[in-house]
């Protein structure tokens, strides 16, 4: 792993229905999309499962083949390193590409009479469960981001899509807008057209997400749809640079109205709406800290030791690293050749951190280009060489940061170091997002249990000491 990658672990499920696919057995290119999933550390990264019965074009039919799909560009390239498995069938399968656009890689399960045949075990009581586990890999940006996550769900009168279908080809329908807070004057709602007539001259039906950009240059915009007495997913991806509209095809007119579709329930259409918008943050980081060498020490002494970071050289002093850090002064302490030759190298952190990490040694204000990741990063840093002040500062600098965007990848992170402070203030904000409806970005890729533990303390009432006398 180079220090310059972000790893996304991800260990998901997508479970089909048997009586879903079947129809779907004899069809050409007929196919269903799992739920959509977000990466938590890797802003924006959204990943799919996509299982065709009978083959995705003609030299595949009568062959059942999985896609897993992830929206790779060629800005950012994301490496898959997964295993794709159904237990109950004994089937495995590793997958390793590079996405260098949006698209899907896959295999084939096998043939499609033997995919739904009882004796195979793909699918038990009814269902397949499809599990993939690995990583997802991509290179740090050299842009930081600003994000939020969006979300909504849309119920739409079933009397409201026929009045606009009889309307006209272009009668659409859409939902209340929302202001993004966090952006300067952006908006986003939802649009449909159930009745739209382009070049296929069928009747169609079409989503839409709509952003009003305000005062931003561009958002960029990674979203997914679902209509989940549809079995309907679809992922979506678009950057709006003035107000726009950016969507996919639900299905035909006429299959929106059809009962046994299950589109329209109970007099509804639910649409089921979750994503992030993203703008470039150009804004710099000021970074202050308490350094453990004083002002008077550094004129006092010259710097005696080095450290080397790729062909960069950083100058400090000895009993700085020494003030700072156990494991730098067990190394002093132990006559290794880095204290004979006066220098280390370190190959494991960039450069741009260990830079920042030196300077919190002294009391310096920095002002950097530093992002969330960077941050992070910093911390693993002073974790790995046990310098605590640094570790405090950046826990500390990571809580003030806290958002609906980032607090699931605090929450993933405070558990892998143990960092106890910062992981408590996240299951407190997540209480508190979950009692305001407040939408959190890749929520799904917490555990479930950790979940279910979470909630059940909002549950009890909180109440306080009573002092007599």
């Amino acid at each position: 792993m180079k220090s310059n990658d972000i790893i996304c672990p991800i260990d998901s499920e997508w479970k089909f229905h048997k009586a879903d696919l079947i129809p779907l057995k004899d069809s050409e290119d007929g196919f269903l999309n799992g739920k959509c999933f977000y990466g938590f550390n890797i802003h924006g990264l959204q990943y799919f499962v996509k299982i065709y019965p009978n083959g995705n074009r003609k030299e595949y039919r009568g062959k059942a083949f999985f896609f897993f799909h992830v929206n790779g560009s060629n800005e950012r390239n994301i490496t898959a390193e997964l295993t794709l498995s159904i237990e109950s069938a004994d089937y495995s399968k590793e997958l390793n590409y590079v996405y260098e656009t949006a698209t899907g890689y896959g295999a084939i399960f096998c043939k499609t009479t033997k995919f739904f045949d009882l004796k195979s075990k793909f699918f038990v009581d009814g269902e397949i469960m499809i599990k993939v586990k690995g990583i997802l890999k991509a290179r740090r940006s050299l842009i930081s981001k600003i994000s939020t996550p969006i979300s909504m769900q849309w119920k739409i009168k079933a009397e409201d899509l026929h009045a606009k279908k009889e309307e006209s080809n272009d009668g659409y329908l859409c939902s209340k807008e929302i202001e993004v807070a966090s952006f300067s004057g952006v908006k986003y709602s939802l649009f449909i057209y159930p009745n739209k007539i382009e070049g296929s001259n069928q009747s169609e039906t079409f989503l839409y997400l709509v952003v009003e950009t305000g005062k931003e240059k561009k958002v960029e915009a990674v979203y997914d749809f679902s209509i989940v007495s549809a079995k309907y997913n679809c992922g979506n991806q678009y950057i709006f640079e003035e107000l726009h509209g950016w969507g996919s095809f639900l299905c035909l007119t006429k299959d929106l109205f059809d009962p046994e579709n299950g589109f329209i329930v109970n007099g509804f259409l639910t649409v089921n709406f979750n994503g992030i918008l993203m703008k470039d943050n150009n804004r710099f980081t000021g970074l202050s800290s308490i350094g453990v060498f004083s002002k008077d020490d550094e004129k006092k002494f010259e710097k005696d030791f080095t450290i080397v970071v790729g062909k960069k050289r950083i100058k400090v002093h000895k009993h700085a690293l020494i003030d700072a850090s156990p494991v730098f002064t067990g190394m002093f302490n132990s006559g290794m050749k880095e204290t004979l030759e006066r220098k280390m190298i370190i190959k494991d952190f960039p450069f741009k951190i260990v830079d920042v990490a030196v300077k919190l040694l002294y009391n310096v204000n920095i002002l950097r280009k530093f992002s969330t990741e960077d941050m992070l990063l910093l911390y693993k840093f002073a974790e790995k060489y046990e310098i605590k002040h640094i570790m405090d500062f950046v826990e500390n600098y990571l809580i003030k940061k806290l958002s609906p965007a980032n607090v699931v990848q605090f929450v993933h992170f405070s558990k892998e170091f143990h960092v106890t402070k910062l992981q408590h203030i996240c299951i407190e904000f997540l209480v508190k997002c979950y009692k305001e409806s407040t939408p959190i970005y890749a929520m799904e890729s917490l555990n479930k249990e950790f979940v279910v533990s979470i909630f059940l303390n909002t549950w009890h009432p909180i109440v306080d000491s009573v002092i007599e006398g």
